[in-house]
Protein backbone atom coordinates (compact mmCIF):
# COMPACT_ATOMS: atom_id res chain seq x y z
CA UNK A 1 0.00 0.00 0.00
CA UNK A 2 1.50 3.38 -0.91
CA UNK A 3 1.11 5.98 0.80
CA UNK A 4 -1.37 8.82 -0.43
CA UNK A 5 -0.31 12.39 -0.78
CA UNK A 6 -3.15 13.95 -2.62
CA UNK A 7 -7.13 13.27 -2.66
CA UNK A 8 -7.37 15.72 -5.71
CA UNK A 9 -7.26 12.66 -8.22
CA UNK A 10 -7.95 10.35 -6.35
CA UNK A 11 -11.45 8.20 -7.05
CA UNK A 12 -13.17 5.33 -4.85
CA UNK A 13 -14.99 2.57 -6.23
CA UNK A 14 -17.92 1.31 -5.53
CA UNK A 15 -18.51 -2.15 -6.14
CA UNK A 16 -21.45 -1.01 -8.52
CA UNK A 17 -19.02 0.25 -10.79
CA UNK A 18 -16.77 -2.49 -10.81
CA UNK A 19 -19.92 -4.87 -11.42
CA UNK A 20 -21.18 -2.70 -14.19
CA UNK A 21 -17.71 -1.80 -16.13
CA UNK A 22 -17.06 -6.00 -15.94
CA UNK A 23 -21.00 -6.73 -17.27
CA UNK A 24 -20.50 -3.94 -20.22
CA UNK A 25 -18.06 -2.67 -22.05
CA UNK A 26 -19.74 0.26 -23.22
CA UNK A 27 -20.77 1.61 -20.25
CA UNK A 28 -20.27 4.65 -18.52
CA UNK A 29 -18.76 2.78 -15.57
CA UNK A 30 -16.28 0.86 -18.11
CA UNK A 31 -15.31 4.36 -19.69
CA UNK A 32 -14.62 5.90 -16.78
CA UNK A 33 -12.06 2.97 -15.87
CA UNK A 34 -10.64 2.75 -19.33
CA UNK A 35 -10.73 6.03 -20.76
CA UNK A 36 -9.84 8.45 -17.44
CA UNK A 37 -7.56 5.61 -16.03
CA UNK A 38 -4.82 7.95 -16.85
CA UNK A 39 -6.01 11.44 -15.24
CA UNK A 40 -7.30 9.88 -12.35
CA UNK A 41 -6.10 7.28 -9.40
CA UNK A 42 -8.86 4.92 -8.89
CA UNK A 43 -8.88 2.75 -5.47
CA UNK A 44 -10.87 0.39 -3.73
CA UNK A 45 -10.30 -1.04 -0.03
CA UNK A 46 -10.74 -5.03 0.48
CA UNK A 47 -14.22 -5.12 1.50
CA UNK A 48 -15.15 -3.93 -2.06
CA UNK A 49 -13.11 -6.39 -3.27
CA UNK A 50 -14.36 -9.02 -1.36
CA UNK A 51 -17.89 -7.46 -1.95
CA UNK A 52 -17.73 -7.82 -5.76
CA UNK A 53 -16.43 -11.11 -5.46
CA UNK A 54 -19.26 -12.26 -2.98
CA UNK A 55 -22.10 -10.94 -5.85
CA UNK A 56 -20.02 -12.60 -8.73
CA UNK A 57 -20.41 -16.06 -6.82
CA UNK A 58 -23.38 -15.90 -6.15
CA UNK A 59 -25.44 -13.99 -8.68
CA UNK A 60 -23.34 -15.03 -11.49
CA UNK A 61 -22.10 -18.40 -10.20
CA UNK A 62 -22.69 -19.32 -14.33
CA UNK A 63 -19.95 -17.02 -15.20
CA UNK A 64 -16.65 -17.81 -13.72
CA UNK A 65 -15.04 -16.04 -16.75
CA UNK A 66 -16.17 -12.15 -14.96
CA UNK A 67 -13.87 -13.47 -12.12
CA UNK A 68 -11.24 -13.30 -14.90
CA UNK A 69 -12.61 -9.72 -15.87
CA UNK A 70 -12.26 -8.28 -12.84
CA UNK A 71 -9.12 -9.05 -12.64
CA UNK A 72 -8.58 -7.29 -15.89
CA UNK A 73 -9.91 -4.56 -15.12
CA UNK A 74 -8.57 -3.72 -11.91
CA UNK A 75 -5.05 -4.15 -13.71
CA UNK A 76 -5.61 -1.87 -16.59
CA UNK A 77 -7.60 0.52 -14.47
CA UNK A 78 -4.48 0.60 -12.45
CA UNK A 79 -7.04 0.40 -9.26
CA UNK A 80 -5.34 0.26 -6.14
CA UNK A 81 -6.81 -2.14 -3.40
CA UNK A 82 -5.98 -0.77 0.28
CA UNK A 83 -6.78 -1.76 3.35
CA UNK A 84 -10.19 -1.43 5.04
CA UNK A 85 -10.94 1.85 7.13
CA UNK A 86 -10.75 1.56 10.74
CA UNK A 87 -14.41 0.60 12.98
CA UNK A 88 -14.47 4.25 14.49
CA UNK A 89 -14.29 5.64 11.10
CA UNK A 90 -17.14 2.67 9.79
CA UNK A 91 -19.56 4.01 12.96
CA UNK A 92 -19.11 6.97 12.04
CA UNK A 93 -20.15 6.53 8.60
CA UNK A 94 -23.19 4.58 9.75
CA UNK A 95 -24.56 7.60 11.44
CA UNK A 96 -25.39 8.69 7.47
CA UNK A 97 -25.39 5.10 5.45
CA UNK A 98 -26.57 1.21 5.84
CA UNK A 99 -24.16 -0.79 8.12
CA UNK A 100 -23.49 -2.33 4.63
CA UNK A 101 -22.27 0.46 2.72
CA UNK A 102 -20.40 1.75 5.44
CA UNK A 103 -17.17 0.68 5.06
CA UNK A 104 -17.05 2.78 1.42
CA UNK A 105 -18.41 5.98 2.63
CA UNK A 106 -15.43 5.72 5.05
CA UNK A 107 -13.11 4.02 3.04
CA UNK A 108 -13.70 6.92 0.31
CA UNK A 109 -13.30 9.94 2.84
CA UNK A 110 -9.72 8.13 3.73
CA UNK A 111 -8.19 8.78 0.57
CA UNK A 112 -10.10 10.13 -1.98
CA UNK A 113 -12.32 13.85 -3.25
CA UNK A 114 -14.70 11.48 -5.49
CA UNK A 115 -16.49 8.49 -4.86
CA UNK A 116 -18.26 6.93 -7.40
CA UNK A 117 -21.56 4.83 -7.12
CA UNK A 118 -24.72 3.66 -8.58
CA UNK A 119 -26.39 3.11 -5.68
CA UNK A 120 -28.95 5.69 -4.91
CA UNK A 121 -28.75 5.78 -1.48
CA UNK A 122 -25.44 7.37 -1.72
CA UNK A 123 -26.96 10.06 -3.10
CA UNK A 124 -29.48 11.06 -0.33
CA UNK A 125 -29.72 14.75 1.10
CA UNK A 126 -28.24 13.75 4.75
CA UNK A 127 -25.80 11.69 2.72
CA UNK A 128 -24.93 14.28 0.78
CA UNK A 129 -24.49 17.01 3.17
CA UNK A 130 -22.48 14.57 5.47
CA UNK A 131 -20.00 14.51 2.09
CA UNK A 132 -19.79 17.58 1.10
CA UNK A 133 -18.57 18.44 5.15
CA UNK A 134 -15.99 16.04 4.22
CA UNK A 135 -14.95 17.14 0.65
CA UNK A 136 -15.86 14.39 -0.54
CA UNK A 137 -17.95 14.20 -4.31
CA UNK A 138 -20.51 11.11 -4.70
CA UNK A 139 -21.51 10.86 -8.34
CA UNK A 140 -22.24 8.97 -11.04
CA UNK A 141 -20.44 8.23 -13.66
CA UNK A 142 -22.47 9.50 -16.20
CA UNK A 143 -22.07 13.09 -13.72
CA UNK A 144 -18.39 12.23 -13.09
CA UNK A 145 -17.96 12.37 -17.00
CA UNK A 146 -19.41 15.57 -17.52
CA UNK A 147 -17.66 17.37 -14.83
CA UNK A 148 -14.43 16.04 -15.88
CA UNK A 149 -15.33 17.25 -19.57
CA UNK A 150 -16.12 20.81 -18.49
CA UNK A 151 -13.42 21.07 -16.67
CA UNK A 152 -10.66 20.31 -19.34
Amino acid sequence: MKNITTKRNNVFVDSSILIAAILSPVGGSFYVLMELKDKFEFKINEYVFEEVFRILDTKFISKPELKTELFLIIGIANIEIFKNPLLAQVKKAEKFINRDDAPILAGSMESCSFLLTLDNHFLSKNMLEFATKNNINILKPKEFIEQYRNCK
